[in-house]
């Protein structure tokens, strides 16, 4: 099914095995918005909540009738497809390299996982994993009482130098603390993940950047009024001003014949 409305806004009360719900539209970007060029795609899987942009599920062709995501394709027990990356089971998954299952927002954000098919973004290749990120266990889900998943799957850490604190990126999704950001070249996207803390201080730093940028116009705009209104105030007084007198030309002197 396609649609370019939004769909279901997140909720932070629905539990955290129902990925459309909690992150809003696209299971990938979190985007709730579609578009004519880009629009997002609703698996007709029964009772599948998949819903991904086009672009971010490396779907080639829009389909006109019923679509359904790779997990609901393949007819595999749900039992059997578990994410290799991450404890979360529902989502935007595909193949991996190895005959496994991966979720696309967790190929993403991790940095040495690679797709075979940028195009397609299929299948999610995990050889160059270093087997340092599977040793890392996620700080979130400790922190929600879940210990037992901690240690599963593969984790990134946060983008913020120094800082050793370990998630896995579905996680962090839900949580809100994944962001895309300017690459090194100009049409490059850098997919970046903070802790809580960090993220919160970034976006109150990006916060006090607006606050600030908001006062130099208002400061610019009060310069430029103020500006207008001293002209207008000299303008007035030179219209106040009477005209000086003006006297008549004498006549030129009579012309003298010799």
């Amino acid at each position: 099914m396609v649609s370019g409305e939004r769909c279901l806004a997140a909720d932070d009360d629905i539990l955290v095995n129902n990925m459309k719900e909690m992150i809003g539209g696209c299971c990938v970007c979190s985007d709730e918005r579609g578009w004519a060029e880009n629009p997002l795609v609703y698996c007709d899987g029964h009772g599948c909540n998949v819903a991904v942009h086009q672009a971010c599920y490396g779907i080639v062709q829009v389909p006109t009738g019923p679509w359904f995501c790779r997990k609901c394709e393949s007819q595999e027990r749900a039992a059997r497809v578990r994410c290799e990356l991450c404890p979360h089971k529902d989502g935007a998954l595909k193949r991996t390299d190895n005959g496994g299952w991966a979720h696309v927002v967790c190929a993403l954000y991790i940095p040495e996982v690679e797709f075979a098919n940028v195009s397609t973004m299929e299948p999610i290749v995990l050889q160059s994993v270093p087997h340092d990120r599977y040793n890392k266990t996620c700080y979130i889900c400790e922190d929600q009482g879940r210990e037992s998943k901690a240690a599963s799957g593969a984790c990134m850490t946060c983008n913020k130098h120094g800082c050793r604190q370990a998630f896995h990126v579905t996680c962090a999704q839900f949580a809100g603390l994944l962001c895309e950001e300017q690459g090194s070249d100009a049409d490059n996207v850098k997919y970046c993940g903070y802790c809580k803390y960090h993220y919160s201080k970034l976006k109150h730093k990006e916060r006090d950047r607006h606050k600030l940028k908001h006062r130099k116009s208002l400061e610019l705009g009060t310069s430029l009024i103020t500006s207008i209104s001293s002209a207008d105030k000299v303008r007035a007084l030179l219209l106040s001003l009477p005209l000086p007198h003006l006297l008549p030309l004498s006549p030129p002197p009579p012309l003298v014949e010799h």
